[in-house]
């Protein structure tokens, strides 16, 4: 299989990661995926996007190109650790995923998602509900995701300090079907009520909400991963909300917005039964809120009429995001799994 590693090797192509490699595997690991000094080859040898190999140990993030899974299958000798970080069985029975997505999740669970879940000795999850999931049949590990560089300063509070705009954002894409229609309608009762107010959401069209067509909402397109990494690196909010309403697919998602929203500098909203709720201390690192509309909407007119708290539980958030995104645990993880000397 030498040459066949080889060849895949040669092909494969970083920029074509997917969010799941680079939080889960690549941004901790990155200096082992390049010839230390002295040496001609990496530690780890990347074979595809998001699949690696060191030694007899394969690694497959999520999904590759049917050739890169196809020779990593076929290897009798590789000892493979599948990562997933969505419940992707849960897709059929939420009527609140958009229909085209819960197809292309149909369609990865039924082919390669399947064939390398056979397949795998061990299944890497980010949430206890997913890792219990696979523990009556798999060795399975829980590990958090971990970003590239470090969370934004607090310099784009000093404006809001001088009465300037505030920039609330809401990330979550058209996955989140249910909870974009909860923040829509929290959002119109605070634009309606605030004129300081800018929004920022992630869509390709119109929401479909009294929100489109709105003069302080921006829509951003999506874009791939490398592209959206980047836009990242220039965008900051002092606001970014994420409720988790109680559906079968928000149950396997893991807590990579609480370091996402740092990352831009803001101030997280929660559902306060978000399963991951415990990892935010209310007032301080974020704020927690009942899944209630009304209560969103008051939650963040109390937070825009004190800007001096609020920039005081950004650098909480900052501060929390910054343990929590500590590569340490994942590297550890990995250099065992993979038999790494370090």
């Amino acid at each position: 299989m030498r040459t066949v590693w080889q060849n895949l090797s040669r092909i494969a192509r970083a920029s074509r990661a997917i969010p799941t490699t680079d939080l889960y595997f690549a941004n901790a690991c990155r200096d082992w995926l390049r010839p230390a000094k002295g040496r001609r080859t990496p530690p780890i040898r990347r074979i595809g996007a998001n699949s690696f190999l060191h030694g007899d140990q394969a690694v497959v993030c999520r999904r590759d190109t049917p050739r890169v899974i196809a020779a990593i299958l076929d290897d009798p000798a590789l000892r493979l650790t599948y990562v997933i970080d969505d419940d992707l069985d849960a897709a059929d029975v939420d009527e609140t995923l958009p229909g085209d997505y819960r197809a292309r999740l149909k369609r990865l669970r039924e082919g390669q998602y399947r064939a390398v879940l056979d397949r795998a000795r061990t299944i890497v999850v980010p949430t206890q509900h997913l890792a219990d999931k696979f523990a009556a049949t798999h060795e399975t590990a829980m590990l958090g995701p971990v970003w590239a560089g470090l969370p934004a300063d607090d310099a784009h509070f000093s404006k809001l300090a001088r009465g300037g705009q505030t920039h609330i954002a809401y990330l979550g894409s058209v996955t989140h079907g249910a909870d974009r229609a909860f923040v829509s309608r929290v959002l119109e009762g605070v634009l309606a009520t605030r004129d300081d107010v800018i929004v920022t959401m992630i869509a390709r069209k119109k929401l479909g909400t009294s929100l489109d067509g709105h003069p302080r909402l921006r829509l951003r397109r999506p874009l791939p991963w490398s592209l959206h990494r980047a836009r990242h690196a220039r965008m900051r909010f002092h606001l970014a909300l994420y409720p988790m309403l109680d559906t079968p697919f928000n149950q396997g998602r893991s807590l990579n917005k609480v370091i996402e929203h740092a990352m831009l500098g803001a101030v997280g909203l929660y559902s306060a039964d978000w399963v991951f709720a415990d990892r935010i201390r209310h007032g301080e690192t974020g704020l927690l809120i009942e899944n209630d509309e009304a209560a969103w909407v008051t939650a963040i007119l109390n937070a825009l009429d004190d800007p001096a708290h609020l920039r005081a539980m950004q650098a909480g958030a900052r501060a929390e995001a910054a343990i929590l995104n500590d590569p340490a645990p994942q590297r550890a993880f990995w250099a065992k799994q993979l038999g790494l000397e370090t």
